[in-house]
């Protein structure tokens, strides 16, 4: 069949395709009329109405293939939305592809963008249904639709936006939210939102916009995220703080709907322990990093203690001497001890895992292995692994769309430990390694890199291609296609060189991720350009300078950078310990500390989210909005070995 004739009869046979697929969506969910929802449906609904949303959605899946447009894709749009509700997106997404948008009015596309962006963002394709929810068609029409259309598709907005790391757009969606909400629930569901939000900001930049910002509402809330955000108050503090700031702001909306961690926290008031004992290795091969802890945790103490709050007692024991460690806990539970924090070593902290039913509760600094925790809701594991750091990027990098990884990591426990966790949660998500490589103290990072991106192999296509043609061609090497980001899991000389030559081997656009490692811990621009570009999960403690602890930890310690991330454990231990049965009554709350934002899973460990950094000029700044693609960078001048470059060489290389 000629080639016009066969797209003639295919243009003919749209529409009975479509016909024929909606026919059998139709007869497929007049099938099943009375089958349960699914059980991820997002609300519950009676068993009646059920089979009553359903037989309308029948009818008007069935009503649509004979109807014309704009009624046919009005009927799709309503079926989808009830089928939505329902929680079968399955066969809603059906539904909703259907669709032709243009045919649908403004209120309708609204309504569409939510309904279709839901599901697109139900199953992971956030970027589409952001595009979808934020399409230009609705930027003027906003005044004209009804609040109970605007308001769940401003809520979709906001939440991609959160999810998606453009913290300032989320926020700004939020304020609009704020216009529209009008019942206690959608007021409070609001407000919480805006707190998740906020608390993702360093205390600096909350205190920035505080000042800065003209909008009374929102220097009300940047003023309450500082309250939330204090990494050095305890639960007395911040109960007077918010006393306080209620009755500086008694019309803001959070003082009528307050967020539900600050609820909680006149719930922790009255079960706070008052002896705590305090584990730690003083002596023997852990010593100093034991004494960095009990520093950080004393400092915060104090701190606390300066500021008038009631303080427990703390009574320090040795775990580094050869006197056994059962004894040692036993011991200190027989002094008084209402809570214990420590043990440090691994192994002290897999025998209390072991043992079946602890006296006190007690929250272990460190992790007895990677693969749970304790289960009997009396002890709480937490500590500095860094493969929630790796596991947070494999996140973060999958929500930023990317799908195929370049995972390079030094041959160092740590290195090796964060590209398996990395690996894993890749993998668990749908994303693809492309290719990992190891790197050692002695590595030719100019090798490593080319052969990773296969720049020999593009060379000898060329070299191939000269001798078959015999005659002078201009030539640029090509890298690997098959790649759309790199994790790293360097220290900062290796990044310093790495970096460059992913730049060089024709990789610049490729986006960076690395964990904290990567940054040294002090700001050196003229050290540090070479690393231009690279995002990575950063301590909070890096950006909290204003914090009354680390400056006294900085003041009377000077610890070397390595160290400062112990200081801050030991911060964040004593913030963390008397906020544990809120955190165990409440998976979804979160304590912010130094180390980052802390939450617990049900087996009873301590899991931590790091802020967002990137290194610009030299310098490692906050991420608070969309991350912008690296900015191109010139390319050499000379090719690896010396030879001119001419122009780009097309697709064959």
């Amino acid at each position: 069949m000629p080639a016009l004739t066969r797209r003639s009869s295919m243009r003919r046979a749209a529409p009975m395709l479509s016909r024929l697929a909606a026919s059998a969506l139709a007869l497929a969910l007049a099938a099943c009329q009375t089958q349960a929802p699914q059980p991820d449906m997002q609300q519950p609904v009676q068993a009646g109405a059920q089979r009553a949303d359903r037989a309308t959605a029948v009818r008007l899946l069935q009503a649509a293939e004979t109807a014309q447009s704009p009624e046919r894709d009005q009927q799709r749009l309503q079926a989808a939305a009830i089928l939505y509700k329902l929680g079968d997106k399955a066969t809603a997404e059906q539904a909703a592809v259907q669709i032709q948008p243009q045919q649908l009015n403004d209120t309708q596309y609204a309504q569409y963008a939510e309904v279709y962006g839901s599901l697109l963002a139900d199953n992971d394709d956030f970027f589409r249904a952001l595009d979808l929810a934020t399409a230009p068609r609705l930027d003027h029409v906003w005044q004209q639709l009804p609040a109970d259309t605007a308001l769940p598709l401003r809520s979709l907005r906001a939440n991609l936006w959160g999810l998606l790391g453009n913290l300032d757009s989320a926020i700004a969606e939020r304020r609009q939210i704020a216009s529209l909400a009008q019942s206690d629930a959608d007021i409070a569901a609001n407000n919480d939102g805006f707190w998740q939000l906020l608390t993702q900001l360093s205390s600096g930049e909350l205190q920035l916009r505080a000042e800065e910002s003209k909008d009374s509402q929102m220097r009300g809330w940047y003023q309450l995220a500082l309250l939330g955000r204090d990494t050095q108050a305890d639960i007395s503090s911040q109960l007077t703080a918010l006393s306080r700031w209620r009755q500086q702001w008694p019309n803001h909306s959070a003082t009528r709907h307050p967020p539900q961690a600050l609820q909680l926290l006149e719930h922790l008031a009255n079960q706070r322990a008052d002896h705590v004992a305090l584990l730690l290795p003083l002596s023997g091969p852990l010593g100093s990093a034991g004494r960095a802890i009990r520093d950080g945790f004393m400092a915060a103490y104090y701190t606390s203690l300066q500021a008038g709050a009631p303080a427990p007692e703390v009574k320090v024991y040795d775990t580094g001497s050869e006197r056994p460690f059962a004894e040692i806990y036993q011991s200190a539970v027989d002094a008084g001890a209402q809570a214990v924090i420590g043990p440090l070593d691994k192994h002290k902290v897999a025998n209390l895992v072991a043992t079946e039913k602890l006296p006190v509760p007690t929250l272990a600094l460190n992790y007895a292995s990677d693969e749970g925790g304790h289960l009997t809701g009396d002890l709480v594991q937490f500590g500095l692994a860094v493969e929630d750091e790796a596991r947070q990027v494999a996140r973060h990098a999958y929500l930023q769309g990317h799908r195929q990884a370049l995972v390079l990591t030094s041959d160092a426990s740590w290195g090796q430990r964060s590209a398996e966790a990395f690996r894993d949660e890749w993998q668990r998500l749908g994303g693809s390694i492309t290719l990992s490589r190891t790197f050692y103290g002695n590595s030719n990072f100019s090798k490593l890199v080319s052969d990773a991106l296969l720049i020999p192999e593009s060379k000898g296509r060329e070299s191939a291609l000269r001798r078959k043609l015999a005659a002078p061609l201009k030539f640029t090497p090509r890298r690997r296609d098959d790649v759309d980001m790199v994790f790293i899991a360097a220290q900062p000389r290796q990044a310093r060189q790495i970096n460059p030559m992913l730049t060089f081997f024709y990789a610049g656009d490729l986006p960076i991720y690395a964990t904290s490692q990567v940054f040294e811990g002090t700001v050196n621009p003229s050290r540090d350009r070479d690393m231009n570009g690279i995002r990575f999960t950063a301590l909070p403690w890096l950006f909290e300078n204003d914090n009354i602890t680390k400056r006294n930890i900085e003041r009377q310690a000077s610890p070397a950078p390595a160290f400062a991330r112990l200081y801050a454990l030991g911060a964040d231990a004593f913030r963390l310990y008397p906020r544990l049965p809120m955190l165990q009554q409440f998976p979804q709350q979160r304590v912010h500390g130094l180390t980052g934002s802390l939450s617990l899973t049900a087996d009873g460990r301590i899991v931590r989210e790091q802020m967002w950094a990137q290194i610009d000029k030299g310098a490692p700044v906050p991420i608070t909005g969309a991350v912008a693609p690296p900015p191109q960078r010139e390319e050499p001048a000379d090719g690896p070995t010396g030879e001119p470059l001419g122009l780009t060489d097309g697709r064959a290389f």
